[in-house]
């Protein structure tokens, strides 16, 4: 298993200058002329879904998937040239044909998916993509490591930097497991992306990502399900991005105006896409239908509306709630998805706006308003009646109650030189070091203490686990940083007791189930407990790692490690 620091990660890149040579400069990057979204016409595309532009992908052989990472083309809008993108292909000939995010895995509990990722794409990083060459190991040479967001599995198959800090080059594949294994993995949404250490960010702004859905018994995806949940082509997909087009048609990632300096400190768009088009619309009859959201922007905090549309949510990250929570706002950080019905019994004939209001506190978030997402045109015909009603229950479904944890550890959320060249985010005041962060033993159950010493809401993504939110503590940020230097992660910073300032608050009503992404809001304290459960006959010491999914944050630096010893 091999292990790195980033300081390591630099003294790589020096090493090996044959590799990070380029046959482009970073000002060429800035040559194409941006394109604001604004000249775009919206609702000119109609939105893909399963069947229709979004690719269920292929099997290889029996549970078997086998992917190619490749650069391919697709027009995103009617008034855009096609768009360079890279595509997770499964062989077919349809690699993204809805655009930007296009794949679908379809899989079940129980049954355990082999999947292999190859690396096809550029040796060397495109114009349009601009590299930091501070951060990624072997500097602009194209590397890729693939992460199932949510999957319960070894470290060897996590996708993980703290484990395969160097990915896979070119013509290099990474080849994973994933257990689906009862009863740690439900039936839920999961996605996989790029999570490649130094250029996360730019991997997945170029496309690398889809979506992973896994069926049970109890919520099978088709029309004989326990709940009678809308099933296709009632149940949706609703993967939403924010991005800036050049007019030649290919995105745009700005770079810093800090001398020497190319990242930045967070991404947003003027544009949004759904499902991989820019501001589609969808055709819906006047019934109940099932969406399927994901937050897969790069850095926005989505507070979603639906004109009066009534919204139930019945589920999370990690499954279905024991019972529908009716909703007027879904607020979805990056990497968090949202089970949600949506009632259009009483909107025939009717459009509904689906928008993306100011972001409001407790939440924190620096994006422009960003107000539109997409447009429902709702029909007067009913074809089906499956699924068209809102459960009083929902069987299957969980309200996440863990017994108190035995071990309690504070982690602080720090930034650190902001606007300047040595601008750092971390966790507990470290840069990432695989080798540090704490051991703990299988089938422990801990509580963690978020410290969010910052002016923004971070969303936490700790791998491996499906964790209960406890509760969030208003706390006086600033006095406890004058008193408290940061403690490397693993050691203790000290208890923030001494500086609450009123009763924990309980978890939101959406957080009733279990996650595996958390908002942890400025001048609070967020408390998780998790069960550091392992996959079915892993031995040995694993690794894993927790980060911030703002992707900016996680590449720079707001990452570090933990172990769980079998």
């Amino acid at each position: 298993m091999s292990k790195i620091t980033r300081r390591e990660f630099m003294k790589i890149g020096a090493g090996v200058g044959g590799l990070i040579a380029a046959p482009w400069s970073i000002t060429s990057a800035r040559a194409a002329s941006a394109l604001a979204g604004s000249q775009l016409k919206p609702f000119v595309s109609a939105l893909p879904v399963p069947g229709n532009g979004l690719v269920a992908a292929t099997p290889s052989g029996l549970n078997s998937y086998s992917f190619t990472m490749r650069q391919i083309a697709r027009q995103l809008h009617p008034d855009l040239p096609a768009t360079p993108l890279w595509a997770y292909d499964d062989g077919s000939g349809l690699a993204g044909q809805s655009g930007l995010f296009g794949m679908v895995v379809n899989a079940r509990t129980g049954t355990p998916v082999n999947a292999s990722f190859t690396n096809a794409l550029p040796a060397f990083y495109p114009p349009w993509i601009p590299v930091d060459t501070r951060f990624p190991p072997l500097g602009l040479s194209v590397r890729t490591l693939t992460h199932l967001h949510g999957g319960f599995v070894a470290a060897a198959s996590d996708g993980n930097p703290g484990v395969q800090p160097l990915g896979f080059g070119a013509g290099g594949a990474q080849n994973v497991v994933y257990p689906n294994q009862a009863p740690q993995q439900r039936a839920t949404m999961l996605w996989f992306h790029d999570h490649y250490m130094g250029n996360t960010r730019l991997n997945v702004f170029a496309g690398l990502a889809g979506t992973y859905f896994i069926r049970d018994a109890i919520d099978t995806g088709t029309a004989a399900n326990v709940n009678n949940l809308p099933a296709a082509p009632y149940e949706v997909p609703i993967v939403i991005q924010d991005r800036l087009f050049n007019t030649d048609g290919t995105m745009r990632y700005p770079v810093s105006t800090i001398p020497g300096v190319n990242w930045i400190g967070e991404y947003f768009g003027d544009t949004m896409l759904v499902n991989g088009k820019v501001w589609p619309f969808f055709n819906a009859e006047p019934r109940v239908y099932r969406f399927r959201i994901l937050n897969a922007c790069s850095a926005r905090i989505l507070t979603l509306t639906m004109d009066a549309v009534p919204l139930w949510q019945i589920g999370n990250e990690c499954g279905l709630f024991d019972v529908p929570v009716p909703m007027k706002e879904l607020v979805l950080a990056p990497a968090e998805r949202a089970d949600v019905l949506v009632d259009f019994r009483t909107f025939a004939g009717k459009t509904v706006n689906v928008k993306n209001q100011r972001i409001h506190a407790p939440f924190s978030n620096p994006a422009n308003l960003l107000p539109t997402v997409m447009k429902v045109n709702v029909g007067t015909r009913v074809t089906s009646q499956q699924g068209n009603a809102i459960p009083a229950a929902l069987a299957g479904g969980l309200l996440a109650n863990l017994p108190a944890g035995t071990t309690r550890r504070f982690i602080t959320l720090n930034e650190v030189g902001i606007d300047t060249a040595g601008w750092i985010l971390t966790l507990n005041g470290e840069p990432f070091d695989a080798n540090g962060g704490p051991t703990i033993p299988v089938n422990a159950t801990e509580d963690w203490t978020y410290i969010n010493l910052t002016g923004d809401t971070h969303p936490i993504h700790v791998h491996l686990v499906n964790f209960q939110i406890v509760g969030r503590t208003p706390f006086d940020a600033a006095a406890y940083a004058a008193a408290a230097p940061p403690a490397p992660f693993g050691s203790q910073p000290i208890d923030p007791a001494p500086f609450v300032l009123g009763p924990m608050q309980p978890a939101y009503p959406e957080e009733r189930g279990f996650k595996d992404t958390l908002k942890a809001n400025p001048n609070e304290l967020t408390t998780i407990r998790m069960k550091f459960e392992l996959p079915a006959g892993v031995k040995g010491l694993q690794s894993y790692v927790q980060h911030c999914h703002i992707l900016e944050h996680e590449d720079n630096d707001m990452m570090n490690a933990f172990h769980v010893q079998a």
